[in-house]
Protein backbone atom coordinates (compact mmCIF):
# COMPACT_ATOMS: atom_id res chain seq x y z
CA UNK A 1 0.00 0.00 0.00
CA UNK A 2 1.59 3.44 -1.36
CA UNK A 3 0.97 6.00 1.48
CA UNK A 4 1.37 9.44 0.08
CA UNK A 5 4.23 11.57 1.54
CA UNK A 6 2.64 14.55 3.57
CA UNK A 7 3.99 17.29 1.63
CA UNK A 8 1.79 15.82 -1.29
CA UNK A 9 -1.11 15.60 0.73
CA UNK A 10 -1.01 19.34 1.38
CA UNK A 11 -0.23 20.18 -2.27
CA UNK A 12 -3.32 18.44 -3.62
CA UNK A 13 -5.18 19.95 -1.00
CA UNK A 14 -3.73 24.27 -1.79
CA UNK A 15 -4.74 22.99 -5.44
CA UNK A 16 -8.24 21.82 -5.01
CA UNK A 17 -8.51 24.71 -2.42
CA UNK A 18 -7.17 27.14 -5.62
CA UNK A 19 -9.96 25.70 -7.79
CA UNK A 20 -13.26 26.02 -5.42
CA UNK A 21 -11.78 29.39 -4.71
CA UNK A 22 -11.44 30.57 -8.25
CA UNK A 23 -14.93 28.91 -9.02
CA UNK A 24 -16.27 30.78 -5.85
CA UNK A 25 -14.78 34.13 -7.19
CA UNK A 26 -16.52 33.40 -11.00
CA UNK A 27 -19.78 32.45 -9.08
CA UNK A 28 -19.31 35.66 -7.05
CA UNK A 29 -18.63 37.70 -10.24
CA UNK A 30 -21.60 36.44 -12.04
CA UNK A 31 -24.20 37.10 -9.53
CA UNK A 32 -22.86 41.06 -9.32
CA UNK A 33 -22.86 41.06 -13.00
CA UNK A 34 -26.90 39.42 -12.81
CA UNK A 35 -27.26 42.33 -9.90
CA UNK A 36 -25.82 44.92 -11.65
CA UNK A 37 -28.05 44.02 -14.51
CA UNK A 38 -31.42 43.27 -12.77
CA UNK A 39 -30.45 46.62 -11.00
CA UNK A 40 -29.86 48.69 -14.45
CA UNK A 41 -33.48 47.13 -15.68
CA UNK A 42 -34.82 48.44 -12.59
CA UNK A 43 -33.30 51.68 -13.15
CA UNK A 44 -34.32 51.35 -16.86
CA UNK A 45 -37.97 50.68 -15.70
CA UNK A 46 -38.14 53.26 -13.25
CA UNK A 47 -36.88 56.22 -15.16
CA UNK A 48 -39.53 55.33 -17.22
CA UNK A 49 -42.33 54.99 -14.68
CA UNK A 50 -40.75 58.25 -13.19
CA UNK A 51 -41.18 60.23 -16.79
CA UNK A 52 -44.47 58.46 -17.52
CA UNK A 53 -45.47 59.71 -13.91
CA UNK A 54 -44.41 63.36 -14.73
CA UNK A 55 -45.96 63.57 -17.85
CA UNK A 56 -49.15 62.46 -16.21
CA UNK A 57 -49.29 64.67 -13.31
CA UNK A 58 -47.28 67.78 -14.77
CA UNK A 59 -50.46 68.19 -17.92
CA UNK A 60 -52.79 67.96 -14.94
CA UNK A 61 -51.70 71.33 -13.74
CA UNK A 62 -52.85 73.25 -17.09
CA UNK A 63 -56.37 72.75 -15.23
CA UNK A 64 -55.80 73.77 -11.63
CA UNK A 65 -53.28 76.85 -12.52
CA UNK A 66 -54.79 80.26 -12.89
CA UNK A 67 -51.14 81.37 -14.65
CA UNK A 68 -48.28 80.74 -16.05
CA UNK A 69 -46.38 81.67 -13.24
CA UNK A 70 -48.29 79.47 -10.94
CA UNK A 71 -47.02 76.39 -12.70
CA UNK A 72 -43.43 76.11 -11.30
CA UNK A 73 -44.18 75.48 -7.99
CA UNK A 74 -46.31 72.77 -8.32
CA UNK A 75 -43.66 71.51 -11.32
CA UNK A 76 -41.72 70.75 -8.53
CA UNK A 77 -43.64 69.06 -6.07
CA UNK A 78 -44.19 66.77 -8.54
CA UNK A 79 -40.62 66.24 -9.68
CA UNK A 80 -39.38 66.13 -6.01
CA UNK A 81 -42.05 63.65 -5.15
CA UNK A 82 -41.57 61.48 -8.00
CA UNK A 83 -37.72 61.53 -8.35
CA UNK A 84 -37.06 61.86 -4.51
CA UNK A 85 -34.77 64.09 -4.71
CA UNK A 86 -33.63 66.35 -1.96
CA UNK A 87 -34.24 69.97 -3.63
CA UNK A 88 -34.80 71.60 -6.94
CA UNK A 89 -35.49 74.49 -8.78
CA UNK A 90 -36.67 75.99 -11.88
CA UNK A 91 -33.94 79.14 -14.02
CA UNK A 92 -34.55 81.42 -16.18
CA UNK A 93 -31.72 83.09 -18.62
CA UNK A 94 -31.99 87.10 -18.22
CA UNK A 95 -30.76 87.32 -21.95
CA UNK A 96 -30.76 84.50 -24.55
CA UNK A 97 -27.05 83.11 -24.30
CA UNK A 98 -26.03 85.32 -21.05
CA UNK A 99 -25.16 83.05 -18.95
CA UNK A 100 -26.78 84.71 -15.93
CA UNK A 101 -30.06 83.16 -14.41
CA UNK A 102 -31.89 83.83 -11.82
CA UNK A 103 -33.87 81.31 -9.91
CA UNK A 104 -38.21 81.63 -10.41
CA UNK A 105 -38.57 78.44 -8.34
CA UNK A 106 -37.61 76.44 -5.81
CA UNK A 107 -38.38 73.66 -3.27
CA UNK A 108 -36.79 72.03 -0.55
CA UNK A 109 -34.78 75.67 0.74
CA UNK A 110 -37.36 76.91 3.28
CA UNK A 111 -38.76 79.38 1.09
CA UNK A 112 -35.83 80.85 0.38
CA UNK A 113 -34.67 81.74 -3.65
CA UNK A 114 -31.11 81.10 -4.13
CA UNK A 115 -28.82 84.02 -5.38
CA UNK A 116 -28.32 84.76 -9.39
CA UNK A 117 -26.25 82.61 -11.30
CA UNK A 118 -23.80 83.64 -14.13
CA UNK A 119 -22.11 80.63 -15.70
CA UNK A 120 -18.76 81.03 -18.29
CA UNK A 121 -20.39 78.04 -20.26
CA UNK A 122 -23.82 76.40 -19.95
CA UNK A 123 -24.23 72.88 -20.63
CA UNK A 124 -27.12 71.02 -22.19
CA UNK A 125 -26.62 68.69 -19.72
CA UNK A 126 -24.51 67.92 -16.23
CA UNK A 127 -24.32 66.04 -13.37
CA UNK A 128 -22.10 65.40 -10.26
CA UNK A 129 -20.65 62.56 -8.27
CA UNK A 130 -18.21 61.52 -5.62
CA UNK A 131 -16.09 60.94 -8.34
CA UNK A 132 -16.78 64.67 -9.92
CA UNK A 133 -14.31 67.05 -10.01
CA UNK A 134 -15.41 70.48 -8.55
CA UNK A 135 -14.77 72.78 -11.51
CA UNK A 136 -16.82 75.23 -13.59
CA UNK A 137 -19.21 74.67 -14.50
CA UNK A 138 -19.54 72.30 -10.94
CA UNK A 139 -18.91 74.68 -9.14
CA UNK A 140 -21.86 77.13 -10.11
CA UNK A 141 -24.08 74.56 -10.57
CA UNK A 142 -23.42 72.50 -6.78
CA UNK A 143 -23.40 76.62 -5.14
CA UNK A 144 -27.40 77.13 -6.38
CA UNK A 145 -29.05 74.26 -4.30
CA UNK A 146 -25.53 74.09 -1.85
CA UNK A 147 -25.97 70.23 -2.16
CA UNK A 148 -22.95 68.37 -3.74
CA UNK A 149 -24.92 66.06 -6.37
CA UNK A 150 -27.06 68.08 -8.78
CA UNK A 151 -28.56 66.90 -12.03
CA UNK A 152 -28.84 69.43 -14.66
CA UNK A 153 -30.83 70.43 -17.96
CA UNK A 154 -30.76 73.66 -19.96
CA UNK A 155 -33.24 74.68 -23.11
CA UNK A 156 -31.34 76.99 -25.04
CA UNK A 157 -34.67 78.42 -27.36
CA UNK A 158 -36.82 79.09 -24.04
CA UNK A 159 -33.90 79.98 -21.70
CA UNK A 160 -35.11 77.98 -19.21
CA UNK A 161 -33.38 75.66 -16.84
CA UNK A 162 -33.92 72.78 -14.65
CA UNK A 163 -31.79 71.47 -11.33
CA UNK A 164 -32.43 67.99 -8.78
CA UNK A 165 -30.13 67.96 -6.18
CA UNK A 166 -29.07 65.80 -3.43
CA UNK A 167 -27.41 66.14 -0.14
CA UNK A 168 -26.28 62.31 -0.54
CA UNK A 169 -25.62 59.44 -3.66
CA UNK A 170 -27.67 57.05 -1.56
CA UNK A 171 -30.64 59.08 -1.00
CA UNK A 172 -31.74 57.20 -4.21
CA UNK A 173 -29.62 54.24 -3.81
CA UNK A 174 -27.16 54.96 -6.27
CA UNK A 175 -25.24 57.97 -8.05
CA UNK A 176 -26.87 60.05 -10.71
CA UNK A 177 -25.70 58.98 -14.34
CA UNK A 178 -25.28 59.52 -18.09
CA UNK A 179 -29.21 57.59 -18.38
CA UNK A 180 -30.46 60.39 -15.79
CA UNK A 181 -30.48 62.49 -18.56
CA UNK A 182 -33.97 61.35 -19.68
CA UNK A 183 -35.80 62.28 -16.47
CA UNK A 184 -34.16 65.68 -16.16
CA UNK A 185 -34.57 66.92 -19.66
CA UNK A 186 -37.97 64.79 -19.83
CA UNK A 187 -38.83 66.94 -16.98
CA UNK A 188 -37.64 70.08 -18.32
CA UNK A 189 -39.65 69.67 -21.42
CA UNK A 190 -42.72 68.74 -20.56
CA UNK A 191 -42.73 71.97 -18.13
CA UNK A 192 -41.96 73.91 -20.99
CA UNK A 193 -44.66 72.58 -22.76
CA UNK A 194 -47.34 73.19 -20.15
CA UNK A 195 -45.82 76.71 -19.72
CA UNK A 196 -46.60 77.96 -22.99
CA UNK A 197 -49.74 76.12 -23.25
CA UNK A 198 -51.13 78.02 -20.21
CA UNK A 199 -49.33 81.34 -21.77
CA UNK A 200 -51.31 80.48 -25.09
CA UNK A 201 -54.36 79.77 -23.01
CA UNK A 202 -54.20 82.91 -21.12
CA UNK A 203 -53.67 84.83 -24.33
CA UNK A 204 -56.46 83.92 -26.18
CA UNK A 205 -58.67 84.58 -22.85
CA UNK A 206 -57.13 87.85 -23.15
CA UNK A 207 -57.70 88.08 -26.90
CA UNK A 208 -61.55 87.27 -26.08
CA UNK A 209 -62.26 89.42 -23.29
CA UNK A 210 -60.46 92.37 -25.54
CA UNK A 211 -62.72 91.56 -28.40
CA UNK A 212 -65.82 91.18 -26.27
CA UNK A 213 -64.62 94.76 -24.99
CA UNK A 214 -64.52 96.06 -28.13
CA UNK A 215 -67.49 94.97 -29.39
CA UNK A 216 -69.59 96.33 -26.31
CA UNK A 217 -67.43 99.47 -27.03
CA UNK A 218 -68.53 98.92 -30.68
CA UNK A 219 -72.10 98.73 -29.38
CA UNK A 220 -71.94 101.70 -27.08
CA UNK A 221 -70.91 103.82 -29.61
CA UNK A 222 -73.18 102.78 -31.97
CA UNK A 223 -75.96 103.76 -29.58
CA UNK A 224 -74.78 106.47 -27.87
CA UNK A 225 -74.16 108.22 -31.43
CA UNK A 226 -77.85 106.94 -33.07
CA UNK A 227 -78.95 108.96 -29.98
CA UNK A 228 -76.88 112.00 -29.99
CA UNK A 229 -76.48 112.62 -33.52
CA UNK A 230 -80.19 112.37 -34.11
CA UNK A 231 -81.37 115.39 -31.69
CA UNK A 232 -79.42 117.79 -33.30
CA UNK A 233 -80.37 116.52 -36.82
CA UNK A 234 -83.83 116.17 -36.39
CA UNK A 235 -83.88 119.89 -34.99
CA UNK A 236 -82.14 120.57 -37.79
CA UNK A 237 -84.36 119.15 -40.59
CA UNK A 238 -87.77 120.29 -38.73
CA UNK A 239 -86.91 123.79 -38.70
CA UNK A 240 -85.82 123.89 -42.05
CA UNK A 241 -88.77 122.11 -43.19
CA UNK A 242 -90.90 125.20 -41.69
CA UNK A 243 -88.75 127.49 -43.27
CA UNK A 244 -88.28 125.49 -46.94
CA UNK A 245 -90.23 127.17 -49.95
CA UNK A 246 -93.78 125.23 -50.32
CA UNK A 247 -94.08 124.83 -46.93
CA UNK A 248 -97.55 124.93 -45.35
CA UNK A 249 -96.26 126.63 -41.87
CA UNK A 250 -95.51 130.35 -42.67
CA UNK A 251 -93.26 131.86 -40.18
CA UNK A 252 -92.78 135.23 -39.10
CA UNK A 253 -89.29 137.06 -39.31
CA UNK A 254 -89.47 136.73 -35.89
CA UNK A 255 -89.89 133.33 -36.29
CA UNK A 256 -87.44 132.79 -39.13
CA UNK A 257 -84.98 134.43 -36.93
CA UNK A 258 -85.71 131.74 -33.88
CA UNK A 259 -85.47 128.85 -36.10
CA UNK A 260 -82.21 129.73 -37.48
CA UNK A 261 -80.86 130.13 -34.32
CA UNK A 262 -81.81 126.81 -33.16
CA UNK A 263 -80.56 125.15 -36.35
CA UNK A 264 -77.16 126.95 -35.99
CA UNK A 265 -77.10 125.67 -31.87
CA UNK A 266 -78.03 122.08 -33.55
CA UNK A 267 -75.48 122.25 -36.05
CA UNK A 268 -72.39 123.49 -33.49
CA UNK A 269 -73.64 120.89 -30.78
CA UNK A 270 -73.50 118.48 -34.12
CA UNK A 271 -70.28 119.65 -35.12
CA UNK A 272 -68.78 119.10 -31.66
CA UNK A 273 -69.93 115.73 -31.16
CA UNK A 274 -68.10 114.70 -34.68
CA UNK A 275 -64.50 116.87 -33.55
CA UNK A 276 -65.09 114.71 -29.94
CA UNK A 277 -65.40 111.35 -31.93
CA UNK A 278 -62.75 112.22 -34.30
CA UNK A 279 -60.31 113.07 -31.30
CA UNK A 280 -61.08 110.17 -29.52
CA UNK A 281 -60.70 107.97 -32.90
CA UNK A 282 -56.90 109.86 -33.51
CA UNK A 283 -55.88 108.88 -29.69
CA UNK A 284 -57.43 105.64 -29.74
CA UNK A 285 -54.59 104.68 -33.24
CA UNK A 286 -51.92 106.92 -31.64
CA UNK A 287 -52.09 109.51 -34.32
CA UNK A 288 -52.31 112.69 -32.22
CA UNK A 289 -49.30 115.28 -33.19
CA UNK A 290 -48.62 117.97 -30.53
CA UNK A 291 -47.18 121.45 -31.54
CA UNK A 292 -44.86 122.23 -27.41
CA UNK A 293 -44.44 125.73 -27.07
CA UNK A 294 -44.16 127.41 -24.17
CA UNK A 295 -47.18 128.85 -23.11
CA UNK A 296 -47.55 130.62 -19.72
CA UNK A 297 -50.23 128.50 -17.75
CA UNK A 298 -52.34 131.73 -16.17
CA UNK A 299 -53.24 132.85 -19.52
CA UNK A 300 -54.95 129.16 -20.52
CA UNK A 301 -56.61 128.64 -17.30
CA UNK A 302 -58.13 132.20 -17.64
CA UNK A 303 -59.25 131.58 -21.66
CA UNK A 304 -61.18 128.37 -20.54
CA UNK A 305 -62.57 130.04 -17.30
CA UNK A 306 -64.17 132.83 -19.51
CA UNK A 307 -65.18 130.40 -22.65
CA UNK A 308 -66.99 128.04 -19.79
CA UNK A 309 -68.28 131.43 -17.58
CA UNK A 310 -71.92 131.45 -19.53
CA UNK A 311 -72.10 127.55 -19.07
CA UNK A 312 -71.61 127.79 -15.25
CA UNK A 313 -73.86 131.03 -14.93
CA UNK A 314 -76.58 129.34 -16.65
CA UNK A 315 -76.08 126.33 -14.45
CA UNK A 316 -75.45 128.69 -11.28
CA UNK A 317 -71.77 127.99 -10.71
CA UNK A 318 -69.40 130.09 -9.51
CA UNK A 319 -65.51 129.52 -10.81
CA UNK A 320 -62.78 130.73 -9.97
CA UNK A 321 -58.72 129.64 -9.75
CA UNK A 322 -55.83 129.44 -7.77
CA UNK A 323 -52.19 129.10 -9.42
CA UNK A 324 -50.08 130.88 -6.85
CA UNK A 325 -47.75 133.61 -7.44
CA UNK A 326 -45.01 132.46 -9.26
CA UNK A 327 -45.17 132.70 -12.75
CA UNK A 328 -45.82 129.18 -14.67
CA UNK A 329 -44.88 127.93 -17.83
CA UNK A 330 -46.25 124.91 -19.29
CA UNK A 331 -44.42 123.02 -23.13
CA UNK A 332 -47.73 121.76 -24.37
CA UNK A 333 -49.48 122.35 -27.23
CA UNK A 334 -52.19 125.10 -26.62
CA UNK A 335 -54.51 124.47 -28.10
CA UNK A 336 -54.92 121.01 -27.00
CA UNK A 337 -54.08 121.64 -23.59
CA UNK A 338 -56.96 123.84 -23.93
CA UNK A 339 -59.27 121.42 -24.95
CA UNK A 340 -58.25 118.95 -21.70
CA UNK A 341 -59.11 121.91 -19.80
CA UNK A 342 -62.52 123.03 -21.54
CA UNK A 343 -63.45 119.13 -21.33
CA UNK A 344 -62.76 118.53 -17.45
CA UNK A 345 -64.58 122.34 -16.60
CA UNK A 346 -67.37 120.85 -18.59
CA UNK A 347 -67.64 117.95 -16.86
CA UNK A 348 -67.14 119.15 -14.03
CA UNK A 349 -70.08 122.35 -14.29
CA UNK A 350 -72.18 119.19 -15.42
CA UNK A 351 -72.64 117.39 -12.24
CA UNK A 352 -72.53 120.31 -9.80
CA UNK A 353 -75.96 121.20 -8.43
CA UNK A 354 -76.33 124.90 -8.65
CA UNK A 355 -74.70 127.47 -6.07
CA UNK A 356 -71.72 124.63 -6.52
CA UNK A 357 -67.92 126.24 -6.97
CA UNK A 358 -65.74 124.90 -9.60
CA UNK A 359 -62.18 125.99 -9.25
CA UNK A 360 -58.66 125.29 -11.30
CA UNK A 361 -55.81 125.00 -8.65
CA UNK A 362 -52.27 124.42 -9.16
CA UNK A 363 -49.88 122.17 -7.12
CA UNK A 364 -45.96 122.60 -8.16
CA UNK A 365 -43.64 119.92 -6.88
CA UNK A 366 -40.30 118.87 -6.39
CA UNK A 367 -40.38 117.51 -9.77
CA UNK A 368 -43.15 118.63 -12.30
CA UNK A 369 -46.44 120.12 -11.49
CA UNK A 370 -49.73 118.94 -10.49
CA UNK A 371 -53.06 121.06 -11.99
CA UNK A 372 -56.31 119.71 -10.59
CA UNK A 373 -60.17 121.25 -11.57
CA UNK A 374 -62.19 120.72 -8.36
CA UNK A 375 -65.67 120.66 -7.70
CA UNK A 376 -68.41 120.36 -4.98
CA UNK A 377 -70.63 118.14 -7.40
CA UNK A 378 -71.99 114.92 -6.68
CA UNK A 379 -68.91 113.13 -6.19
CA UNK A 380 -68.31 109.78 -8.18
CA UNK A 381 -68.01 106.12 -5.70
CA UNK A 382 -64.55 104.31 -5.91
CA UNK A 383 -65.87 101.77 -8.31
CA UNK A 384 -67.28 103.93 -10.62
CA UNK A 385 -64.02 105.97 -11.56
CA UNK A 386 -63.04 103.49 -13.76
CA UNK A 387 -65.89 103.20 -15.81
CA UNK A 388 -65.98 107.16 -16.20
CA UNK A 389 -62.74 106.69 -17.87
CA UNK A 390 -63.98 104.06 -20.31
CA UNK A 391 -65.13 105.74 -23.99
CA UNK A 392 -69.24 106.16 -24.35
CA UNK A 393 -69.70 105.39 -20.62
CA UNK A 394 -72.31 107.49 -18.32
CA UNK A 395 -72.46 107.02 -15.18
CA UNK A 396 -76.41 106.77 -14.25
CA UNK A 397 -78.07 110.04 -12.29
CA UNK A 398 -80.09 112.93 -12.61
CA UNK A 399 -77.28 115.36 -13.81
CA UNK A 400 -76.15 112.67 -16.72
CA UNK A 401 -79.60 112.35 -18.24
CA UNK A 402 -80.24 116.05 -18.33
CA UNK A 403 -76.95 116.56 -20.02
CA UNK A 404 -76.42 113.97 -22.87
CA UNK A 405 -72.96 113.56 -24.36
CA UNK A 406 -71.00 111.22 -25.67
CA UNK A 407 -69.29 110.38 -22.78
CA UNK A 408 -65.46 110.88 -24.60
CA UNK A 409 -64.87 113.95 -22.72
CA UNK A 410 -62.48 112.26 -19.92
CA UNK A 411 -61.27 109.53 -22.00
CA UNK A 412 -60.09 112.44 -24.73
CA UNK A 413 -58.53 114.18 -21.58
CA UNK A 414 -56.87 111.71 -20.45
CA UNK A 415 -55.38 110.67 -23.69
CA UNK A 416 -54.50 114.28 -24.87
CA UNK A 417 -52.93 114.60 -21.15
CA UNK A 418 -50.61 111.12 -21.76
CA UNK A 419 -49.84 112.38 -24.95
CA UNK A 420 -48.13 114.65 -23.41
CA UNK A 421 -46.00 112.72 -21.36
CA UNK A 422 -48.25 113.46 -18.16
CA UNK A 423 -51.04 111.59 -16.21
CA UNK A 424 -54.65 112.08 -15.80
CA UNK A 425 -56.30 110.70 -12.07
CA UNK A 426 -59.30 111.13 -9.99
CA UNK A 427 -60.19 111.63 -7.08
CA UNK A 428 -63.86 111.49 -5.90
CA UNK A 429 -66.19 110.37 -3.27
CA UNK A 430 -70.08 110.61 -3.60
CA UNK A 431 -71.43 114.29 -2.36
CA UNK A 432 -67.88 115.28 -2.01
CA UNK A 433 -67.02 116.54 -4.85
CA UNK A 434 -64.37 115.37 -7.69
CA UNK A 435 -60.86 116.29 -8.30
CA UNK A 436 -59.60 115.41 -11.68
CA UNK A 437 -55.51 115.77 -11.28
CA UNK A 438 -53.44 116.70 -14.36
CA UNK A 439 -49.69 115.48 -13.47
CA UNK A 440 -46.85 116.41 -15.93
CA UNK A 441 -43.47 115.82 -16.07
CA UNK A 442 -40.59 118.06 -14.65
CA UNK A 443 -39.08 119.31 -18.36
CA UNK A 444 -43.20 120.71 -19.25
CA UNK A 445 -42.72 123.08 -16.46
CA UNK A 446 -41.15 126.50 -16.21
CA UNK A 447 -41.03 128.53 -13.12
CA UNK A 448 -40.32 132.69 -13.37
CA UNK A 449 -39.93 134.77 -15.89
CA UNK A 450 -40.41 133.10 -19.67
CA UNK A 451 -38.15 131.04 -20.87
CA UNK A 452 -36.20 132.37 -24.03
CA UNK A 453 -38.44 130.23 -26.89
CA UNK A 454 -41.34 131.63 -25.07
CA UNK A 455 -40.43 135.38 -25.71
CA UNK A 456 -41.17 137.26 -29.22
Amino acid sequence: MNVMPQSGKAGQLERELAYYRRECNMLGARLLSLQEEQSQAFREARRSRTVAKLIREAYRLIDHSTSPEALGGPMLAILLDNTMCDRAALLREDRPGSGHFTVTHALGLGGELPAPVSLPATPGFFFTTSRSRIEPPAYELTAILRLPYILWAYDATSGLALILGNQSESNVSRPFEEADQEIVEGALSVYIDILLRKRAEVEMREARRMAEEASSTRSRFLATLTHELRTPLNAIIGFSEMMATGSTFNPTPEQIGQYNTHILTSANHLLALINEILDYSSLARGRTSLSLRWARLEDMVQESLGAATAFAAERGISLGSQLGEEPLWLKVDRTRFRQILDNLLSNAIRFTPAGGKVRVEVAPEAEGIRLCVRDTGIGMLAEDIPRALEPFQQLDNKFSRSSPGTGLGLPIARGLVRAHGGELTIESARDAGTCVWISLPEEALHRGAAPPSAKP
